[in-house]
């Protein structure tokens, strides 16, 4: 018997799903207000009046058995009647609100109806309907009457639909079940090192804990982190699969992991999640149907297109779902959240998993049966740390306030009032440009609390004028101001920067790991891994572990003797650089010159790398050698075409110059050929910065080396992950040059992989 649980709600939703997506302003307190006219509504009834009715129904057709539950606001119990109600809360003016209107609302009742004539044995029930102004007193009631034949053929007929969807699910799952107990690796052997991996990610995710797994880069992590989590399917709790990436580049790597298996006989389910801007077909990200063909409608032609993409395919990549989004007129963005909830497997960026502001809400409710896979870890430390900071601008406030000062003296004032707040703090710090306060800025948090209420006022009753926009900006980064400063506590910093006429309030989050393993310890099991997880302690403190989890450390399986590591004593602190150019250049044509390849040369900085550029394409074009340069704002295309240089082994020297970090420093592939050295310059350390020097004093009060821990371990992984990209298979080979002298120093020197160390 297969058995399926779903609440009435959903039940109703998925059969009478309808209309359009429509994006524009609701608020952020529609759920309290709608929760608080409940509760009044509630309290005015009388005698015989039951408020939150738990109901359930066990419903066998044919080989499934649907358990259905919900809980329905209230019932009538008299001696003549027994009457359903459901509230449902509007802004809408309600004698615009006809009986016909909200079928699905309808349809919810209905079904709470059948459920209680099914469980009580009766044969005739009233049901209301009783929609409620989330910002008055007002009510209208629509009353129906049923009999037991009419319900019962309703739901039936409900049930019929959800289970014919069903039905295809469940055959995918039994496909997949399958597919999954006959599955072999897809490579004829292990890599060195790969099985290891693999026996440990399988071993965590049967024991539902977590796993940092530090992997030399080449062992194939991908594969070896996929293919047991896929075997774990269907046994124990574990169900989907969630694989985080840090960079869209890293998403390939998946896809293509995924594609192997399945052309090795995996039937499964996997979506890739594109970020709106780069997958929405309009030249505007406006979703509302008077605006995008895609929105208008949208969930009157859902349910087509889930059945036609889940029957046809297997592999959802941007292209896949792009291709369906046309065919059935959806949003291609939302059509993949959609598809999401189907799927086996998705494959998404941390966002979508650990930030709170746009976190896949949908996915949430199967976060205890996911295994949550996070590739490149080492990224999530810094990211981790923007996703709970957040910032006010004055600069906003004021533009805002000049908006609206002939047009609502309320709002004008609100923004008055933080503009004026943020200037006292700026004449308070005048000999300053950057200031640190310990505590929380409770008087600020009060004055953007105030405005961002008198912004959600006006935001719903103006959703035409010209400062909607202005003023929409200002709500947001109120609204994400007031959430971080809840969470505030010792690991925030309030830091206020001073730029010309401006002023930034930034509640700068020091360490996000508590954020992090609230969310972790909901996961079926978590496997963190990177190849630079170095020093494996660094990343464990940071990323949320405790002492029950695991943790492993695989040294590169690869024979040392096939990379020449070389370094350079030169001096490249910000006060040397300008001496350090020629050294730089020498060392640049010594080393790579001389040899026919493709190389990389990482610097720390875009500046610090155009200040070396120019001086050295002198020299480029007199030995004959092709240059390319990382530009600061490259597209996807632009990005493309720098590789596409690396696509093909050159008979001369090819040397691009890229920035230490960045997209082309680590997630990226260059087997062979297409690599033949890497040069580094510097040792990574962020730029000293204010924010930085908060970090560092925050975790030298807390016993650890407070400048390793916000300087030198981000660097150094910054260096490790550059001169990863050289050695992606056995049969690579090359040259890595080091230069900085602060590679000879011992605490920088073990911070490098143990093969590099007896550089020449």
């Amino acid at each position: 018997m297969n058995t399926i649980l779903v609440s009435v709600r959903k039940l109703v939703e998925f059969v009478m799903m309808n209309g359009s997506i429509d994006s524009r302003f609701v608020g952020s307190n529609v759920l309290q207000e709608g929760t608080k006219t409940h509760q009044r509504i509630q309290k005015l009834r009388g005698e015989g009046y039951e408020k939150e009715v738990y109901l359930s129904l066990k419903k066998q057709v044919e080989s499934f058995l649907l358990l259905i539950e919900g809980r329905c606001d209230g019932i009538y119990h008299t001696e003549e009647r027994i009457t359903i109600e459901e509230i449902k809360t509007t802004k809408r003016e309600l004698n615009t609100i006809t009986e016909l209107d909200y079928p699905a609302y309808w349809a919810q009742l209905k079904m709470y109806a059948f459920m209680y004539m099914e469980e009580n044995e009766i044969s005739e029930i009233d049901i209301q309907m009783v929609y409620a102004r989330r910002d008055n007193e007002d009510t209208v009631t629509f009353r129906r009457h049923y009999n037991k034949k009419q319900l019962t053929i309703f739901a039936d007929e409900v049930i019929y639909e959800y289970l014919l969807f069903q039905k295809i699910l469940w055959g995918f799952r039994k496909e997949r079940d399958q597919s999954i107990g006959e599955l072999v690796f897809p490579f004829d052997s292990f890599r060195k090192g790969q099985r290891d991996l693999s026996k440990a990610v399988y071993k965590t995710i049967q024991e539902q804990k977590v796993l940092f797994a530090k992997a030399a880069t080449g062992i194939g992590k991908t594969m070896a982190t996929i293919f047991p989590a896929v075997k774990s399917l269907g046994k124990g709790k574990s169900q989907k699969i969630m694989y985080l990436t840090a960079k869209n580049v890293t998403k390939t790597v998946v896809e293509d992991a995924w594609k192997r298996l399945t052309e090795k006989g995996l039937c499964m389910k996997v979506v890739s999640i594109t970020a709106k801007e780069k997958i929405c077909f309009q030249e505007e990200t406006l979703c509302q149907k008077e605006f995008c063909p895609f929105a208008d409608g949208y969930y009157d032609r859902l349910k087509e297109g889930l059945t036609d993409v889940l029957r046809n395919e297997s592999l959802m990549t941007q292209s896949v779902v792009e291709r369906y989004a046309k065919k059935h007129q959806l949003c291609p963005f939302e059509f993949s959240l959609d598809i999401a909830l189907y799927t086996d497997a998705v494959i998404c960026d941390y966002n979508y998993f650990f930030d709170p502001k746009v976190r896949l809400q949908r996915w949430s409710e199967f976060h205890e049966e996911s295994i949550v896979l996070i590739d490149e870890a080492h990224n999530l430390v810094d990211r981790s740390r923007d996703m709970h900071s957040a910032c006010i601008t004055k600069s906003i406030f004021l533009q805002a306030s000049r908006e609206m000062k002939n047009i609502n003296n309320d709002l004008y004032l609100q923004f008055k009032k933080i503009n004026d707040k943020l200037l006292s703090w700026k004449k308070e710090i005048i000999n300053n440009n950057q200031y640190v306060f310990e505590e929380k800025p409770t008087f600020l948090l009060d004055a953007v609390n105030e405005a961002v209420k008198a912004c959600e006022q006006w935001l719903l009753t103006n959703p035409s004028q010209m400062s909607y926009q202005d003023v929409l900006t200002c709500y947001f980064e109120g609204q994400d101001f007031l959430r971080i400063g809840k969470e505030y506590d010792a690991r925030y910093k309030t830091v206020v920067t001073l730029f010309k006429n401006d002023v930034n309030v930034k509640l700068v989050c020091l360490d996000a790991s508590l954020s992090i393993k609230r969310l972790t310890d909901k996961t079926a099991a978590t496997i963190f891994f990177s190849a630079t997880l170095h020093p494996l302690g660094y990343f464990q403190r940071m990323l949320g572990s405790d002492q029950e989890d695991y943790h492993l450390s695989i040294p590169s399986p690869f024979d040392s003797d096939k990379v020449k590591v070389y370094a350079q004593p030169i001096s490249t602190i910000y006060k040397d650089r300008g001496k350090s150019i020629n050294p730089i250049i020498q060392s640049i044509v010594k080393t790579f010159h001389t040899k026919p390849g493709n190389y990389l040369i990482f610097f720390p900085s875009y500046e610090y790398m155009d200040m070396v550029y120019e001086e050295y394409v002198p020299y480029a074009i007199s030995d004959g050698v092709t240059t390319i340069k990382q530009d600061r704002l490259m597209s996807e295309e632009e990005r493309i075409s720098f590789l596409e240089l690396y696509s093909i082994p050159l008979n001369k020297v090819l040397i691009g110059f890229a920035v230490l970090g960045g997209v082309f420093s680590e997630g990226i592939d260059l087997k062979g050929e297409r690599l033949t050295g890497v040069g580094i310059v510097g040792v990574g350390l962020p730029q000293l910065s204010l924010e930085r020097n908060v970090i560092k004093e925050y975790f030298h009060t807390s016993g650890h080396n407070g400048f390793d821990f916000a300087y030198v371990y981000p660097g150094m992984n910054k260096v490790q992950q550059a001169g990863g990209r050289l050695i992606r298979t056995e049969e690579d080979e090359g040259i890595i040059l080091l230069m900085d002298k602060r590679f000879f120093q011992e605490s920088y020197r073990t911070l490098l992989p143990p093969e590099w160390r007896n550089f020449q």
